[in-house]
């Protein structure tokens, strides 16, 4: 049954997932780089979560479709609780094998919970009980939140309780998960575990590629802008100001998003964020780098309201945690772990700047692939 109580339990969730990413995303390569990693075991150590996002979704969501959702609540709470254990683990040891142990492990927990939660989030929001966008922005909030008061208090000699603050957002999910709106099961007469399409396949293909192209930005936005000068708050400003953006187009345009042609949606998106990595690449401009940011509404914000509609709609109506999870390890977790482990490497031989060059070209490359997709779903 879907109650307010029940939804403002999902809010919470977003909020508390996407604050810990607030923190991770912008803090976690400084948060190593104050350990002494170099950038080629940063960009090793941050992508292994990313690699975790491979692992755990499809397995997990296999795994649990057809379950009853007591169970499904049941796993995100232990899951939650597993991946607060392994928080506090990063603070209390500085050899290297062990830390990546604890940063993998802590990643498959994490990593497995989002997709879902967003499963859930867009049945519900399929059944125009509450709109998705809206609800998955409270996620956009929560990063705001954490990645402005990171830059402002957790930057600095604070930095030390990194973990335990980690630690307490996982514990907040857990809480949160405790009291997720019951739905009843989608009736399909085909009961069978059904195959998914070339479509399908397709769709994760485009999702690979937007989130190749992310490597430079998610592994090292901030390094870069360290190196030419701002300061933790700044950071945290300019990460806050792409969120921001995120935020408004997810509450005002999440369901046209996700009527429109998914061709036009993608391709779009896929040429904005070019020219995002294009112009990060070329200029550290205090100014121009807020319109840069700005561009986040379209390389992260709009692409992911229309995915995960179409994922939903290409997926088969008994596999949507396998579907979610698939979508998940496709662009968060195989994207990610080669877009930013193979920018550490570009990072570490010919800079920053580079990286972002290479990122923009990588984005172009998914554009004849989502013009492509409008005949593969013109029949849906």
């Amino acid at each position: 049954m879907v109650t307010r109580q029940s939804l403002d339990r999902i809010r919470l969730f977003y909020a508390a997932y996407f604050a810990a990413m607030g923190l991770i995303l912008p803090f976690f390569p400084v948060y190593l780089d104050g350990l002494g990693l170099n950038t080629v075991m940063i960009g090793f150590m941050t992508g292994l979560l990313a690699l975790a996002k491979i692992i755990a979704p499809p397995w997990i969501g296999h795994a649990l479709d057809g379950q009853a959702e007591n169970t499904v609540h049941r796993f995100i709470v232990i899951a939650s609780c597993m991946a607060a254990i392994t928080a506090l683990s990063l603070g209390m040891t500085l050899n290297l094998y062990l830390m990546a142990a604890s940063i993998l492990l802590f990643g498959v927990c994490w990593a497995a919970i989002l997709p879902l939660t967003d499963g859930l989030s867009v049945s519900v929001s399929e059944s125009e009980m509450a709109d998705y966008g809206r609800l998955r922005a409270w996620g956009s909030i929560g990063f705001v939140i954490t990645s402005l008061s990171g830059g402002i208090w957790l930057v600095g000699p604070n930095m030390g309780a990194f973990p335990v603050v980690l630690a307490m957002l996982m514990m907040v999910l857990a809480f949160a998960a405790q009291g997720f709106p019951k739905l009843k099961p989608p009736i399909d007469s085909n009961s069978g575990r059904s195959k998914f399409s070339k479509s399908f396949y397709l769709l994760l293909g485009i999702t690979l590629i937007m989130q190749v192209s992310h490597g430079a930005y998610y592994g090292f936005f901030s390094l870069y802008l360290a190196e030419a000068g701002f300061s933790g708050w700044q950071i945290g400003l300019y990460w806050g100001i792409g969120v921001i953006a995120e935020i408004v187009l997810m509450w005002l345009w999440s369901r046209p998003l996700q009527q429109a042609a998914p061709a036009v949606v993608f391709s779009t998106c896929l040429l904005l964020t070019a020219l995002r990595w294009l112009g990060i690449g070329l200029t550290t401009d205090a100014i121009l780098l807020v319109g840069l940011q700005l561009l986040h509404a379209a390389s992260f914000a709009a692409f992911h309201v229309a995915a995960i509609a179409w994922v939903k709609r290409l997926g088969p109506k008994t596999r949507h945690g396998a579907a979610q999870g698939l979508y998940s390890a496709a662009g968060f977790g195989l994207g990610s772990t080669i877009g930013i482990m193979g920018c550490g490497l570009i990072v570490n031989a010919f800079g920053y700047s580079m990286a972002f060059y290479l990122c923009a070209g990588v984005a172009l490359l998914g554009i004849p692939l989502a013009l492509f997709l409008s005949k593969a779903t013109r029949k849906i």
